[in-house]
């Protein structure tokens, strides 16, 4: 199968205008990682276990867990985006989770990083 030649066109969940590119896939990435598993009504499977680890104690097996969540999600329902690295740099008593992810936009084939607080 082919990969597609340009990025998908999508709804800023914000301001309501058309966004794509990289700020289509961040917004992606935000909304993959922010969903629970089972909460959708038309896709009980898609989402992530990674906000799960919110209520979990901050330890390493914790860490590894949302990491690796994280990954499998974001490449397997974000088809513009390949994850080679993620990285939580804060995981503090408030429940927020700063989280870094890296890897490559497969239509502009660029490596691409983003930093969120979730």
């Amino acid at each position: 199968m082919a990969l597609p030649t340009e990025h998908l066109i999508d709804i800023d969940r914000k301001t309501g205008e058309y966004v794509q590119g990289w700020a289509r896939i961040k917004q992606s990435i935000e909304t993959i990682l922010t969903t629970r598993i089972g909460v959708r009504l038309m896709r009980l499977w898609w989402g992530s276990n990674f906000i799960n680890m919110q209520d979990k104690p901050g330890n390493e097996e914790t860490l590894m867990t949302g990491m690796m969540a994280a990954i499998s999600a974001i490449n397997t329902y974000e088809p513009e985006f390949k994850v080679s690295r993620v990285s939580i740099d804060a995981f503090d008593s408030t429940g927020d989770i700063t989280i870094t992810i890296e890897g490559v936009d497969l239509i502009d084939a660029q490596l691409k990083r983003t930093k969120t607080t979730i």
